[in-house]
């Protein structure tokens, strides 16, 4: 039985706004923030979902709840979707997490700019970046001095256990969809490990977007990446 897994983007936090380096550390939503996350909800209605899971860091958390009530509310007003159920169970998984910056944690993204200027000897492009994400996650934590910070086969791994775990329950259930509130940089490891043709683009994997990948007999392929038009279908 197939999986398919909708990674989204949790909405826009503070640390976004300002800037901030936001890994392992956290902070809330926006009143924007907030209102990415009802229209992911409310533009994935028609979806049915098997299950759905966040990172264990509080503005996954609270995405993937304010998304899962807006689309709720958003089926019972469809009569063709209110009878077949609007309920979804959710939980948190700590291998959803975002990179880990170490003592970047919560700076100016100015110094992680920086830091990559000591690797790569000049300002790339973000597209680039994304093309040479294994080599970032590496020097990030070569560099780190609190030695919190993964290297990218870490980050790899926690990420492929999670896919592997979670697609086979689902699978026993029958397959289906899961919807997932995970984090940018995450994200586009997932479109690196599965697509790496694809990484560079979209540049930015936006707040609320959506990352479709699809698992069959322990084989993943990248459906799409970082889409949104969910989200003007919610306006």
């Amino acid at each position: 039985m197939a999986v398919t897994f909708y990674f989204a983007r949790h909405g826009e936090t503070q640390f976004n706004v300002e800037n901030r380096i936001q890994g392992w550390c956290d902070s809330p939503l926006t009143d924007a923030g907030i209102c990415d996350a009802r229209r992911l909800g409310r533009g994935l209605a028609d979806v049915a979902f098997a299950g759905a899971y966040a990172s264990d860091r509080s503005r996954a958390q609270r995405t993937l709840a304010l998304a899962l009530e807006a689309r709720e509310d958003a089926r019972r007003s469809l009569p063709e979707l209110s009878a077949a159920g609007v309920s979804v169970p959710a939980c948190c998984d700590e291998r959803l997490r975002e990179w880990c910056f170490g003592d970047l944690e919560g700076e100016s993204s100015q110094r992680l700019r920086d830091r990559l200027f000591d690797l790569f000897g000049d300002h790339l492009s973000r597209e680039e970046q994304n093309r040479r994400l294994n080599e970032i996650a590496d020097y990030l934590h070569a560099t780190d001095p609190t030695g919190r910070a993964e290297d990218f086969a870490a980050i790899t791994a926690r990420l492929d256990s999670f896919l592997d775990d979670c697609a086979r329950a689902v699978e026993v259930r029958g397959g289906g969809n899961v919807l997932v509130v995970s984090h940018a940089l995450l994200i586009r490891t997932l479109i690196f490990q599965y697509d790496r043709g694809c990484v560079a683009m979209p540049s930015n994997i936006g707040n609320a977007s959506i990352t479709k990948v699809r698992w069959e007999d322990g084989a993943i392929t990248l459906e799409e990446a970082g889409a949104t038009g969910h989200l003007d279908r919610a306006v």
